[in-house]
């Protein structure tokens, strides 16, 4: 079905690479204009590359920032707002992993981190997002049309699949959109999570990282030790995950508020 979000116009966080990346594409394809907000400047000219190449490139532009400043988070606000005239979809997919220590043994750096990009981060730019969309709704009668879409992770749920930084973050953030979709929902702004499993990402590919003792916990007991059997040793990729985002950007999902969306091929139930 194309022309999907036709009308739509979105901020996507961490659309230089991953799944950012293919939501961000995704979104073009099915008729969004966006803005591409990403920390690496390098990866967003890859990503506007791309675009062009698929004839997109009048419906984006980018920005370079961190989803933990506050003047980024507004910025690339207004960016989209200035450039398209509007903002009603936030699609955040910036994250991080921590590097598997076990929670004796984690650093405050990392843990700190990871905090501050993958939750605190979360909040930062859901608030920018929300202010703008709050605004609009005060000026129509009460309501705005607007949706946000947050990456987190199976590991909100199931932990053994991430380490304590990553796992307590994406927890924050899965209980961060619901109390975003409580507050919102009366004025016509919906928020949802998609909490993909394992996804072939810069995250999975930094696994060589990892604290060695952490990640043989992880990795050799629980249900982490026989995932492999239930997926049929598919790990999943971006574009597995962007046609979620694409729905839940669309008017397809006005019914849907407040859900945490497992996408993770089985691997929670081989526990």
């Amino acid at each position: 079905m194309a022309g999907r979000l036709n009308g739509k116009v979105a901020v996507v966080t961490g659309a230089g690479s991953g799944m950012g990346k293919a939501i961000a594409l995704d979104f073009l394809r099915e008729g969004a204009k966006l803005v591409g907000f990403d920390v690496i400047e390098s990866r967003l000219e890859e990503l506007k590359q791309e675009a062009a190449d698929l004839g997109y490139q009048d419906n984006i532009v980018t920005m370079a920032g961190d989803v933990r400043s506050n003047e980024d988070c507004a910025a690339v606000v207004q960016l989209c707002v200035d450039t398209f005239g509007t903002m009603n979809v936030l699609s955040h997919n910036a994250g991080v992993s921590d590097k598997m220590h076990l929670t004796a043994c984690i650093p405050d750096e990392e843990w700190d981190r990871v905090i501050g990009i993958n939750l605190t981060g979360s909040m930062k730019i859901t608030r920018a997002a929300l202010r703008y969309f709050k605004a609009q709704a005060d000026e129509n009668d009460g309501e705005f049309n607007a949706s946000i879409v947050m990456i987190t992770s199976n590991a909100a749920f199931e932990s053994a699949t991430g380490g304590p930084a990553y796992s307590a973050s994406k927890a924050g953030a899965n209980a961060l959109m619901k109390a975003i979709a409580f507050e919102y929902c009366r004025y016509g702004i919906r928020c949802n999570s998609i909490c993909p499993g394992p996804v072939m990402t810069n995250i999975v590919s930094s696994t060589a990282d990892f604290d060695r003792e952490g990640s043989k916990i992880h990795n050799e007991t629980g249900y982490n030790a026989s995932s492999w059997q239930w997926t049929g040793g598919i790990i999943g990729m971006p574009e597995d995950i962007s046609p979620l985002a694409v729905y839940l950007a669309s008017d397809e999902s006005n019914f849907m508020n407040g859900n945490s969306c497992v996408i993770d091929r089985g691997v929670c139930l081989s526990r």
